[in-house]
């Protein structure tokens, strides 16, 4: 039976590209969805003329998940503590497969449980598998895919793509793993149709547009523009204390920023195996991604 969809988060920077393209395979799922805020609801009406349903009502409410076997989460960090209370709303609705709002690290990693960044990811992978060992048939997938590309040469990590400086946190040697983030969404769109492996309720996806050491994504940032970068690598000290400093004045967004900071060149964003040959396209590579977004213009 074909799948049916429903998005969370259906206009933000996941949101709105993920459900183009799960209407560019429209015919591969039963329907596709978006759960909506009905104060919100009216800025979906040109997609509704496509064809895709608008639920109107709370994440929080199972009766707004009936009908729908699989759930897209796609919040961002203001709702992610949200995750475990929309996962219990939506098994009780009635959906068997969840995906989870991760798009990034591998959480497996030790060295990341104590960061603040990804607390609510771990609660809500928590909940999941409560969930999948109190109801039977339901099952969860995780896509990582590690540092959006895009992101990787923004001034959140201490690029400075006009002055051609890094001031970052971390080590040149560090491994990072890139995606683009259209690619992220294609992965996410084409893994929700393919079985699962195994009876396992958990289901893990690995993808990358490129993998390669912190230094090595600054020299290709500096070839594709042309000019020579000044990199200053310092300890994460100032960041924890930042973070720390967020704490005590109750800055959930600084506490968020300050520990996510140094992730770039720590060698946490790295996926050590990768899961591509599951697919059936091959995603852009980190310097096809970089020639986009600052390589010379014909004129």
């Amino acid at each position: 039976m074909a799948p049916s969809v429903l998005v969370i988060g259906g206009s933000g920077f996941m949101g709105t590209p993920v459900v183009e393209e799960l209407l560019s395979k429209k015919d591969q799922f039963g329907k596709i969805g978006i759960l909506a805020d009905p104060s919100r609801a009216d800025k979906f009406d040109a997609i509704k003329s496509r064809g895709v349903n608008i639920v109107k009502g709370s994440y929080l409410d199972s009766r707004c998940y009936a009908g729908y076997d699989t759930v897209l989460s796609l919040v961002g960090n203001a709702l992610m503590k949200i995750q475990p209370g929309i996962i219990e709303a939506a098994v009780t609705g009635g959906v068997t497969h969840f995906y989870p709002s991760e798009f990034g690290a591998d959480l497996s990693m030790p060295e990341l449980r104590n960061v603040r960044y990804f607390r609510d990811k771990y609660a809500t992978r928590e909940t999941l598998v409560e969930k999948a060992k109190e109801v039977s048939g339901f099952r969860y997938t995780l896509l990582m895919s590690g540092s959006f590309t895009e992101f990787s040469a923004s001034e959140f990590f201490g690029v400075d793509t006009v002055k051609h400086t890094v001031d970052t946190f971390g080590k040149p040697d560090a491994m990072i793993t890139n995606t683009a983030h259209l690619d992220v969404v294609k992965y996410l769109a084409a893994s929700i149709l393919l079985p699962f492996k195994s009876a396992d309720p958990k289901r893990e996806i690995r993808v990358a547009g490129g993998r390669q050491t912190w230094q090595q994504l600054m020299d290709l940032l500096a070839e594709i523009q042309g000019v020579q970068y000044t990199i200053n690598y310092q300890s994460p000290k100032p960041a924890i204390e930042n973070e720390k400093a967020a704490f005590v004045v109750g800055d959930v967004n600084a506490q968020l920023a300050w520990s996510a900071k140094p992730l770039a060149a720590s060698g946490l964003s790295n996926l050590d195996s990768l899961d591509n040959d599951f697919f059936d396209f091959v995603p852009e590579t980190p310097r096809e991604t970089f020639t986009k977004m600052f390589g010379k213009k014909e004129k």
